[in-house]
């Protein structure tokens, strides 16, 4: 075979190569073919991407309210405090080519009241958070370590400052937890410390 006829089939070949990719990025993908798939309210956009799928997420909680689960106080002057709280989130889940799940990454925004149900005062809070979640076992949600990082404060009245009530960061595991950095009042008051959350109820008295 003579070089000029070499050379066109050369060409065919590294045009192959760079394009097959390009060919395959952003294919959809149907959401619910995936291991597991995103919930339905997440309107989650899925596109394989060379060898993996990524899908894209966007939405927004129903608004919460209810109890918080703290009781301030004892006796008959005790109250739990009331929770109103709204939730957004951006995200993506990456897949393997055979469109198992390896990685959840989203940041959740979150705004709201806490209220003295029988004074009706009420606190502000807003924060937000990333979530990291590398699964150990594709496909597998209940396995790999998640780790979130954020910052979430209680303004407590003008001149009193703000209350942490879930900033820095904590790594879990089904194993328990790893690692924890900041300050974690809530995750601190429902494993035992009582005056965890003692400056919340202050502040609503």
């Amino acid at each position: 075979m003579t070089s000029t006829r070499i050379a066109p089939i050369i060409a065919l070949f590294i045009t192959l190569l760079v394009c097959a990719p390009l060919l395959l990025a952003g294919t959809p993908v149907d959401p619910s073919t995936l291991n597991p798939p995103p919930a339905a309210r997440t309107n989650a956009v899925c596109e394989r991407d060379g060898s993996q799928i990524i899908c894209t997420l966007q939405f927004t909680d129903p608004p919460f309210a209810g109890g918080t689960g703290v009781i301030c106080g004892s006796g008959a002057s005790a109250f739990e405090p009331f929770q109103f709280s709204n939730r957004s989130v951006q995200g993506k889940r990456y897949y393997d080519q055979n469109g198992n799940l390896l990685v959840r990454h989203f940041r959740e925004v979150l705004d709201g009241t806490f209220t003295n149900p029988i004074t009706h005062k009420s606190l502000a809070f807003s924060g937000g958070d990333t979530d990291l979640h590398r699964l150990a076992v594709p496909g597998d949600v209940s396995s790999g370590t998640e780790a979130v990082t954020g910052s979430v404060r209680i303004f407590l009245g003008q001149g009193n400052g703000t209350m942490a009530i879930d900033t820095g960061r904590l790594v879990d595991s089904p194993q328990g937890l790893i690692q924890e950095a900041g300050q974690h009042p809530f995750f601190d008051y429902f494993g035992g410390d009582t005056a965890a959350m003692q400056p919340l109820c202050d502040a609503l008295q």
